[in-house]
């Protein structure tokens, strides 16, 4: 992974001094399933062994979009083929692809709620159940997976009266961070990607961020100094390429969830390669000079655009694009940073591990918690049901 920027160009040497433990980051409990050995004991995962499903994942911001995330980046089109991720209530959607898709004993149907009480999977439990019995499938329980706290809730108690396969969410993990928790992993093994690879590219990846974490700190501090001192109300994130734009989507959510607490507050926009390209640089452009830019880049070679096929091969097009805006934005006298990862599963991880990073110096130097998310709480208490 490599991360520049044009701070050098702005004339612009500051950061913020941070005292910060590399300890008390790695020790945070979203990494017990990298830390601790035998963290997936717990869990009765044989039964998956040389098995491979079609997996349907119920859930809302990280319940779903951990697992979303991982799979995109593993191969896209795994997404609305062997992985279909449903974090909307589209009663069309759902209910439009249920009806086309042929659903056998290679189907599982996993639904996922840390407090075991969101009203949203509720509704997806009941819709879903409600289509597959329209389909003439008898007892569709026997085809589900639950994941909620070992504890007194509605999917534990419905789990256990419909006698469903239900796996303990750990309490210590909030969703938006339980990418390498069994919230993001089951998804993908019981579609039959092996669970000791996963771990070694994470713990791969982990001293891959524990051998470069001053360098990534000072990125961080640098770029957070710069849109301090200009006074800049917003991140804009950007993505051209299939396998990272669930990162862009994932980092809108930590972001947005773990620093917006007060009114000093930034906001994350998150933008796609050539549609925003085409639909918000304007704005971006010509509007307020309030902006920072990222970039999310995976390493590609691109030409020029010699030849139609030239325009079709592979990535080609969209490297072209991103180039190009790039260079309009630092003519502009914006900050733009680049993260360029390669095309592995390792550095990927290890681009994960950076971002989370990033949350945590963020909300060291405005001095907040970012694990917790009191007006999420006060949301959910007002349209429980």
């Amino acid at each position: 992974m490599k991360i520049n920027n044009n701070l050098k160009d702005l004339k612009f040497k500051k950061h913020y001094s941070l005292n910060y433990s590399i300890d008390e980051f790695m020790n945070l409990s979203m990494f017990n399933p990298i830390n601790e050995k035998k963290y997936f004991s717990q869990y009765n995962l044989k039964q998956f062994q040389n098995k491979k499903f079609r997996v349907h994942v119920f859930g809302m911001g990280g319940s779903s979009l951990s697992s979303k995330l991982l799979a995109q980046f593993i191969d896209p089109t795994l997404i609305n083929n062997s992985l279909y991720i449903y974090d909307n209530l589209s009663l069309a959607y759902i209910s439009s692809t249920i009806s086309k898709i042929k659903i056998s004993n290679k189907d599982r149907f996993i639904f996922i709620s840390k407090s075991g009480n969101t009203i949203e999977t509720k509704y997806f439990l009941h819709l879903v159940t409600k289509l597959l019995k329209k389909k003439n499938i008898k007892n569709p329980f026997k085809n589900f997976i639950f994941i909620t706290e070992n504890k007194k809730n509605y999917m534990k108690e419905f789990s256990r009266k419909n006698n469903i396969l239900c796996f303990d969410h750990d309490p210590d993990i909030g969703g938006r961070f339980s990418i390498f928790s069994i919230t993001g992993l089951l998804p993908l093994i019981v579609m039959g990607h092996s669970l000791n690879s996963l771990i070694k590219s994470f713990t791969k990846a982990k001293e891959k961020f524990l051998n470069n974490h001053n360098f990534l700190a000072k990125q961080t501090l640098s770029s957070l100094k710069f849109e301090d001192d200009k006074k800049l109300n917003n991140v804009v994130g950007l993505s051209y390429h299939d396998r990272i734009n669930g990162v862009n989507e994932w980092y809108r959510q930590i972001f947005a969830e773990s620093l917006g607490k007060n009114n000093k507050a930034k906001n994350y926009i998150s933008a796609y390669g050539s549609i925003d390209q085409h639909s918000q640089f304007q704005l971006y452009i010509d509007g307020p000079h309030d902006k920072q830019f990222i970039f999310f880049s995976i390493v590609s070679k691109s030409s020029k655009l010699k030849t139609n096929s030239d325009l079709i091969k592979g990535y080609n097009l969209a490297s072209i694009l991103e180039k190009g805006a790039i260079t309009t934005l630092k003519q502009k006298k914006f900050l733009v940073n680049q993260i360029t990862i390669e095309e592995n599963f390792i550095d990927y991880t290890y681009l994960l591990i950076y971002l989370i990073f990033d949350i945590f110096l963020r909300a060291k130097v405005s001095n907040i918690n970012f694990l917790d998310q009191p007006a999420v709480e006060i949301l959910k208490k007002n349209t429980r049901a």
